[in-house]
């Protein structure tokens, strides 16, 4: 069976106002319909005002992705009726794109971009008593009418849902490189998925939150449409919406051609002419990218390229965060190797992002020092991070509060007392199970509240069973 997965990738832009008129796009805390003005409400007469940092934002990321600059592009209006467009049409680019042909590459994979272009989001539809399928009605919200968005529109090269998400997770570092999107907002970026096989129909799902999702409504779809074609079951073009909760898919619409949209020229706004200067003035305002930034940490860090791509890709702001602690403490290695095993394992529990935690580098720190000093274990320290991570505390005083300071004598009686509470490992130890050792040493770290060593464990055992 083959597969032909294509994505359109909506990205909401980091912009301070609307596409086309001055309204803030910050809708948090705001009432229904209240970041609204005649433009994005659709009001007859109303003229758009095209918002020049979106063009750079578009602009800057088709440089990222190596893409074809036109030197004009223009606005045109995409008709249709729903309830979301006020004025019964979208103004979004079909014929003459901002950004065209270029690329991504992927582990043993190169992605083509076909063309980038910008768009104003339309307004937000909240379901009552269900989804889009089952509400008893819907309310319309148009304070996101208006927003700026980048869609950036993949040929159909993706044959795995997995490869699907990678992609997805390598873009989203680059745009939060670029900083030209927030990934902490809601809806910031939603995806439309085509996917066919057997060189058959295509199926679009539409407006996918999350990458995960994504890749799940993939798989189903794929299964679906074998289940179907096993069947013999005639697979017809049409659009569907994923239901995050089943994990599934269920039809809208019957899909529409792009000529079904009847697109024309927006007469309302000016053809968009890019020079070479404009160009060239984006290309030195460029950050650094997630590739080359891999690429420096392995050099400046010592890192192998794995562990700096995991720090790059899974949040820029991690790197960052990364970057800081390395200016306080001597070893990046280690700075490294607990930033993506325990801290991030602690911030996956919360479902937090580092830059929304109450982590700082500066207390990470201090954490990597109480062990280099012997304060406390590195056992020990794998414990004290979780609550470090729950409240911010500086390690120093969670230390303070919690570490009873134990002799050898403190040692040796909770070895002791642990042998003596277990006949049976002690002489599966004595017969040659090594596996019984490890379980003698967990006894003991629980009656020290895992304050002891390990190692220190270890042969204190071995020791008194030498002597028994």
């Amino acid at each position: 069976m083959s597969v032909m997965i294509g994505l359109e990738v909506h990205v909401q832009l980091n912009t301070e106002s609307k596409l086309f008129c001055s309204d803030s796009v910050d809708t948090r805390n705001k009432a229904p319909n209240e970041n609204t003005c005649p433009i994005c409400l659709g009001f007859p007469g109303s003229k758009p005002k095209l918002n020049k940092k979106v063009i750079d934002y578009a602009l800057m990321t088709g440089l990222a992705l190596g893409c074809r600059i036109p030197e004009e592009s223009f606005m045109s209006r995409k008709i249709y009726f729903y309830p979301d467009l006020a004025k019964n049409y979208q103004i979004s680019q079909y014929e003459s794109p901002l950004v065209g042909e270029g690329y991504m590459n992927l582990p043993d994979l190169k992605i083509r971009i076909r063309r980038i272009h910008i768009e104003e989001d339309p307004a937000k539809l909240v379901h009552v008593g269900g989804d889009i399928t089952s509400a008893e009605y819907v309310l319309i919200d148009y304070n996101r009418s208006g927003i700026p968005l980048m869609e950036i529109v993949t040929e159909p090269d993706f044959t795995t849902p997995k490869q699907a998400r990678q992609f997805l997770e390598k873009l989203s570092s680059i745009l939060e490189h670029l900083n030209v999107y927030d990934a902490s907002k809601e809806m910031s970026l939603r995806v439309d998925a085509n996917v066919s096989i057997n060189g058959g129909e295509r199926i679009e799902v539409k407006n996918i939150t999350g990458f995960e999702n994504v890749e799940k409504a993939l798989n189903f779809e794929i299964i679906r449409q074998s289940g179907m074609a096993r069947m013999e079951v005639k697979i017809e073009r049409e659009v569907r919406h994923f239901d995050a909760e089943t994990g599934t898919t269920k039809g809208l619409r019957k899909k529409e051609y792009e000529e079904d949209y009847g697109y024309v020229f927006d007469p309302d706004l000016p053809i968009i002419k890019v020079d070479r200067a404009w160009v060239e003035k984006i290309k030195s305002s460029m950050p650094e990218l997630p590739d080359q930034r891999v690429k420096r940490f392995t050099s400046q860090y010592k890192l192998n390229e794995y562990t700096a791509s995991v720090l790059i890709y899974t949040d820029k702001h991690l790197a960052d965060f990364y970057e800081e602690c390395c200016k306080l403490y001597k070893d990046p290695i280690v700075v490294a190797n607990w930033t993506t095993n325990e801290l991030q394992k602690s911030l996956n529990w919360r479902s937090e992002r580092i830059n929304d935690s109450k982590v700082k580098p500066k207390t990470f720190v201090e954490l990597l020092e109480l062990i280099d000093s012997n304060v406390i274990t590195e056992r020990y320290a794998k414990e004290l991070i979780k609550e470090y991570v729950d409240t911010g505390t500086s390690p120093k005083e969670l230390a303070k509060k919690s570490i009873v300071k134990l002799s050898k004598k403190d040692i040796e009686s909770a070895v002791k007392q642990a042998l003596d509470k277990n006949k049976k490992a002690v002489e599966e130890i004595k017969s040659g199970k090594t596996e019984s050792l490890q379980f003698l040493i967990g006894q003991v770290l629980t009656l020290t509240k895992k304050q002891a060593d390990p190692k220190e464990i270890k042969a204190l055992i071995l020791e008194m069973l030498k002597k028994q």
